[in-house]
């Protein structure tokens, strides 16, 4: 039911307001970088992008985490962003049971897989509909004809996913975990219809500012396949700052089959 791997992404470290914290004198005058700091995240960006192209060395990432603490456990790094992925398919009797070994799922189970009060749903005048895909899970039997599907969609199993996308420092502190959820049904080959899709935020650290959805997609059902993608913006600023020092764009998408089959893809880019 569970499925984990590392990923690489990237933040992208904007060059002004590096460091600027608000001043404790009254006048709240803004405290500029010292010449330490302003260096430190320059660095942390070169490495940053060097983790990205796949330059940088252990030794290079070390020796940043050595030098400059106070900046390596805020400024994310994209080597340490992990995906995990936790399904649960509802059967045409209504029960929920696991993808991988068709056991039913307990109540405990299905919590994790589920999305919670606080998920953020999709606006359907927000989203975007990309065209009709057709690419067809390779270890599925032929697909079967269903009939006219753009009607209200009856029987066939639903799929529920949830992708969890962890982003670290780099000292390892979790800075936030972003969550995506897609449900689709499908049957005969076919992914017939979308379900509801949510986003949200989690185990956020206090520099997290989060930002708006940038990007919402889903492609045309029904077909052989379907894409679902959620993208939002987030920037890292220092608590109590009026500037902000990084930008990440954590992005989440789930590539569905008519034979119920998923495979995920994303990124903190």
């Amino acid at each position: 039911m569970h499925g984990k791997r590392a990923i690489a992404g990237g933040a992208i470290v904007t060059a002004a307001a590096l460091l600027m914290t608000a001043s404790p004198m009254a006048s709240a005058e803004p405290k500029l970088p010292t010449p330490e700091e302003a260096m430190a995240f320059s660095l942390g960006k070169t490495l940053t992008l060097k983790i990205q192209d796949g330059t940088a060395t252990t030794a290079e990432i070390e020796n940043f985490k050595k030098l400059f603490p106070d900046v390596a456990k805020v400024l994310e790094d994209p080597s340490q962003t992990e995906v995990s992925v936790q399904e649960a398919v509802i059967t045409e009797d209504g029960e929920a049971v696991s993808p991988e070994t068709g056991k039913p799922l307990t109540a405990a189970q299905l919590a994790e897989i589920e999305p919670p009060a606080d998920a953020k749903p999709s606006d359907p005048s927000e989203e975007e509909e990309t065209p009709e895909e057709t690419a067809v899970d390779p270890a599925a039997p032929p697909a079967e004809a269903d009939g006219d599907l753009t009607a209200k969609v009856k029987g066939g199993k639903w799929k529920m996913t949830h992708i969890t996308h962890t982003h670290r420092s780099y000292l390892g502190q979790t800075i936030l975990k972003y969550h995506t959820y897609a449900r689709f049904n499908y049957k005969g080959g076919k992914v017939r219809a979308w379900g509801k899709r949510y986003d949200r935020f989690s185990n956020e650290s206090d520099v997290v500012k989060i930002g708006s959805r940038i990007e919402n997609r889903k492609s045309k059902v029904p077909a052989s396949s379907a894409t679902s993608m959620m993208k939002r913006h987030v920037e890292l600023c220092f608590a109590g700052s009026i500037g902000c020092y990084a930008n990440i764009y954590p992005w989440a998408k789930v590539k569905v089959y008519g034979s119920g089959k998923t495979k995920v893809a994303g990124s903190g880019a």
